[in-house]
């Protein structure tokens, strides 16, 4: 087959063509039905003035797939032709997307309905994305992660797009401020994968709504966002710290009210060990709280059942305007 495996990112101005091998929460392979009904990869070209991770990995799924991938991963090329596997979920929601019934399934079969549907490329195509996912180790998950997220966020134009959020000001609010449901006093608040501070921000003004105050800290794996945070909240600068929530301590050794955090910060194996961690960093009395969001019409779990799945014992829920697509858990300490 032509494609050689690759494991580092092409220049941005390097590819014209992507195509694209989606997996869902559940672990499943999927494809897109031609008009015979055979499988199919979604794919597309890159168009003029788009950058092929922030733009065309972003609107080619979409379009073709109704899919909204999370993460993207380059695993193969063919000169200009990129091969990538996403993870993410199925989308209903407001972007321009396709209404595709996916065809789903584990890679091997989905790679043995592509031969059969004569394309062996694909397949294969298939059988070295998954190859690929399970094979990713920590440290290149974490990469993913900054690569994609650092620069799409700080190329956002609204605070809202800063902090990794598509809608306006009202929608941001109506699928956020569950959080502060969990919020049964006074105190500090720690809020781990905090992006430009949004998020903090705007906890700490509608928990004084309700006649709370508390003091804000964030932690952000991406330096890029962390020193966003800093600009815009400059009363805060020395608030905001660079670390990755798996591990972080305060170096003075403290303890928060509240420690924030969101599931999907840490390679999925690895939110147990992420959750336990986040519940020493809580002082006596004090309260995890563990938020989940999902695309609009994915079909992942809410915190609620993830932490429950996790094996820990859930105190209290809430859930945003729409309560699959925005979820908040909290364990109390």
């Amino acid at each position: 087959m032509p494609y050689r495996l690759v494991e580092t990112d092409p220049p941005s101005d390097a590819v014209r063509r992507l195509t694209l091998v989606p997996f869902l929460p559940d672990g499943s392979c999927a494809a897109v039905p031609d008009g015979r009904g055979e499988p199919r990869l979604p794919a597309g070209a890159v168009w003029a003035g788009e950058h092929w991770l922030l733009d065309a990995a972003l609107r080619i799924p979409l379009e073709t797939a109704g899919f909204r991938p999370q993460r993207v991963h380059p695993f193969a090329a063919d000169g200009d032709h990129l091969y990538a596997w996403l993870d993410g979920d199925r989308y209903s929601g407001r972007r321009p997307h396709a209404t595709v019934e996916l065809v789903t399934g584990p890679a091997a079969a989905l790679a043995a309905r592509l031969a059969t549907a004569a394309r062996p490329e694909q397949a294969r195509a298939v059988r070295d994305a998954a190859r690929s996912l399970r094979g990713q180790d920590d440290t290149s998950w974490y990469a993913d992660a900054v690569r994609l997220l650092e620069p799409a966020y700080l190329r956002g134009d609204t605070p809202q797009a800063g902090s990794g959020f598509g809608g306006d000001a009202a929608q941001w609010r109506a699928l956020r401020e569950m959080i502060v449901d969990g919020v049964h006093g006074d105190g500090s608040f720690l809020d781990l994968g905090c992006a430009n501070g949004l998020l903090l921000e705007s906890v700490v003004d509608w928990a004084a709504e309700r006649g709370h105050r508390l003091d804000p800290y964030g932690v952000d794996l991406a330096p890029g966002l962390v020193a966003l945070a800093r600009r815009r909240l400059p009363h805060w600068a020395d608030r905001f710290e660079v670390g990755n929530a798996i591990g972080w301590r305060p170096a003075d050794g403290r303890r928060f009210n509240y420690v924030h955090l969101l599931l999907d910060l840490v390679p999925p194996t690895r939110r147990a060990q992420l959750v336990r961690h986040a519940r020493e960093l809580v002082s006596p009395g004090g309260r995890l709280l563990v938020s989940h969001y999902q695309a609009t019409g994915g079909t992942d779990l809410t915190a609620a059942e993830h932490l429950r799945w996790l094996g820990f014992r859930v105190h209290g829920s809430s859930a945003g305007l729409d309560p699959q697509r925005a979820t908040t858990a909290w364990l109390d300490a």
